[in-house]
C-alpha cells in the first residue's frame, strides 16, 4: 500500500492518493481541479484510478472529481446524504470496497457538514489510517458554522459525538490525513505545528476539541472565536453538488493588447493586479483590484472580486500565469480572458492613463494622528488581529467586508488604510480608489506591530 500526500498551498488543503501496487488501482480523496499531479502520481506507481473520492460538500474549492472521472474514468464516490446530481457511487456509513491488500470503510462523520463522512483504510480487518476531510485535523477540526448560524450549534452537536463518540475511540496507532489544514478559512481551531499525518493518540494529547469531553463545552468551544471567511464559499457547495464544467486540462493565458485590455474593462471586465503591493501603489491601471502574487492570491480574488466576473490579469512575470490560473479555477473563477501583455509599461506606451496610491510612512502617521485635522485610520485586518493590538482610534473592518461597508465611510475625511504588513492595505487602498475616493493613503512601510513597537500610542479590545 502506498499513501501520497498532494499539498494545495493556495487552499491550505491537502488531498491524497492511496493505492495498492499489487492490485494496480489506487483511489484519489478530496482532489483539487487541476488533476495533472494525480495523473503524473499514478503514473510513476504504475496504478490506475479507480475512485475519485470526497469526505464532503467542499465549501472551500472546487472539486476536481468530475474532472478525474471524464479523464480517466474512474468512479466517482460521496455521501449517499450529499445528493450529487452527476453520476457517483453513494456511500454510507460503514460501506466498503477492496483495493487490494487493503479495503476503506466509510464512516459517517457529520460536524463540519451534515453529509461528512471518512475512509478508513483497513488491512486484515485491522484499522491502520483515517482520510478525515475535516472532521478532525492536526490541533483542530474544521468550522461548523458554514451553512448559517442557525444551523451551527446542531453541526457543533454532531461533530462532538462524531470525534469522541467515533474517532477517538479508535486505536492510538491510527494516522489521521485531514483534508483541511490550520491555515484553512474551514478551519475552527488549530494549534499548528506538527507534520501529517498525525495519529490518534496525537490528537487526543494535543487537540483542544479532544480536550473538552463534555458535550455544552464542547459545544460552545466549536462556536467560539469564529473568523469570517472568503465570500466566493456560498457558491462552491453547490457547484460541487450539481458538478462543476469538465475543463480537460489546466487552460493557458491568452496575450490581450493594452487596447484589447481596455475594451474588456470597459465591457465589464476586471484586472486583477498580481504585482507586488508597492509596485501597484506605485501606478496601475485605473479600477484594478491589487491582490499581489502568492498562495494565497485566489482566496483574496474570490473574497474581494464579485463572483462570475470575467478577469484579465497583470503579473509581474509570465511565469506565474500557470500557478495563478491553478488558483482561480480551484474555486471557480473559470472566466480568465488573458492577461496583459507587455505589463504597465505596454499600457503606459499606448498612451492609456494609470493612476497611483498614495503611500504613507509609519512617522508622517503620527505627525498626522497628532494633528488638527487627523485622518480615519481604517485597520482592515481581522477582528482577532485587531483586538490583540491596533493604532490607538483606528476603525476596524475587515478587508474581506470593507466593500459591504462603503456606504457608511464618509468622503469628506482624509483614510490611511493600515494592516500587519502593508499587502492587505494596498489591496484595501485599490477597493477604496475603485469606489472613487481620491483621499486615501496607505500605509505601505511598516505595519500595525511596527508602531505598536515604536511604542505609539494603542489599544486593545474594541477600544
Amino acid at each position: 500500500m502506498f499513501i501520497e500526500t498532494v499539498r494545495i498551498e493556495s487552499l491550505a488543503n491537502n488531498s491524497y492518493v492511496v493505492g495498492s501496487e499489487q492490485s494496480g488501482q489506487c483511489a484519489v480523496i478530496d482532489p483539487a481541479r487541476d488533476i495533472d499531479q494525480y495523473v503524473n502520481i499514478v503514473s510513476k506507481h504504475g496504478v490506475r484510478i479507480a475512485y475519485a473520492l470526497e469526505t464532503h460538500l467542499h465549501n472551500d474549492f472546487i472539486s476536481g472529481a468530475r474532472e478525474l472521472a471524464a479523464q480517466t474514468g474512474c468512479q466517482v464516490g460521496s455521501s449517499a446524504s450529499g445528493g450529487l446530481l452527476y453520476p457517483s457511487v453513494r456511500l454510507q456509513d460503514d460501506d466498503t470496497f477492496d483495493l487490494g491488500e487493503f479495503q476503506l470503510r466509510i464512516l459517517h462523520t457529520p460536524g463540519h457538514t451534515p453529509e461528512h463522512i471518512s475512509f478508513m483504510v483497513e488491512e486484515q480487518g485491522e484499522p491502520r489510517a483515517v482520510f478525515t476531510g475535516g472532521a478532525l485535523m492536526l490541533g483542530g477540526a474544521a468550522r461548523v458554522d458554514l451553512l448559517g448560524s442557525r444551523v451551527a450549534p446542531y453541526l457543533a452537536r454532531w461533530l462532538y459525538q462524531t470525534i469522541h463518540g467515533k474517532l477517538l475511540k479508535l486505536p492510538d496507532s491510527v494516522q489521521i490525513y485531514p483534508t483541511h489544514g490550520g491555515g484553512s478559512f474551514c478551519s475552527a481551531a488549530a494549534v499548528g505545528g506538527g507534520e501529517i499525518p498525525t495519529s490518534i493518540g496525537a490528537e487526543k494529547e494535543h487537540n483542544p476539541f479532544a480536550a473538552h469531553t463534555e458535550e455544552d463545552a464542547f459545544v460552545n468551544f466549536a462556536l467560539t472565536g469564529l473568523g469570517s471567511y472568503p465570500s466566493y464559499y456560498r457558491y462552491m457547495a453547490d457547484i460541487n453538488r450539481r458538478g462543476p464544467d469538465v475543463l480537460g486540462g489546466v487552460p493557458r493565458l491568452a496575450s490581450l493588447t493594452p487596447l484589447s485590455v481596455r475594451n474588456q474593462l470597459d465591457e465589464n471586465a476586471i484586472m486583477v493586479d498580481a504585482r507586488g503591493e508597492r509596485i501597484f501603489n506605485h501606478e496601475h491601471v485605473p479600477g484594478s483590484f491589487a491582490v499581489p502574487f502568492g498562495d494565497n492570491f485566489a482566496t483574496w480574488v474570490g473574497w474581494l472580486v464579485p463572483w462570475g466576473q470575467p478577469l484579465v490579469l497583470l503579473s509581474a512575470e509570465t511565469s506565474h500565469h500557470d500557478a495563478m490560473v491553478r488558483q482561480l479555477i480551484r474555486i471557480g473563477f473559470d472566466r480568465v480572458n488573458g492577461y496583459l501583455d507587455g505589463g504597465i509599461d505596454a499600457w503606459k506606451t499606448s498612451g492609456l492613463p494609470v493612476e497611483t496610491s498614495d503611500g504613507i510612512d509609519l512617522d508622517a502617521l503620527k505627525g498626522l494622528s497628532d494633528g488638527t485635522v487627523a485622518p480615519m485610520i481604517l485597520d482592515v485586518r481581522q477582528r482577532n488581529e485587531y483586538h490583540a493590538g491596533h493604532i490607538q482610534g483606528a476603525l476596524n473592518i475587515e478587508l474581506g467586508e470593507l466593500q459591504e461597508h462603503l456606504d457608511g465611510l464618509p468622503r469628506e475625511i482624509p483614510v490611511v488604510t493600515v494592516c500587519a504588513a502593508g499587502m492587505r492595505a494596498s489591496m484595501a487602498g485599490s477597493i477604496l480608489k475603485r469606489d472613487g475616493r481620491e483621499n486615501v493613503r496607505v500605509l505601505d512601510s511598516g505595519g500595525t506591530q511596527d508602531w505598536i513597537d515604536r511604542g505609539y500610542p494603542v489599544a486593545t479590545g474594541d477600544e
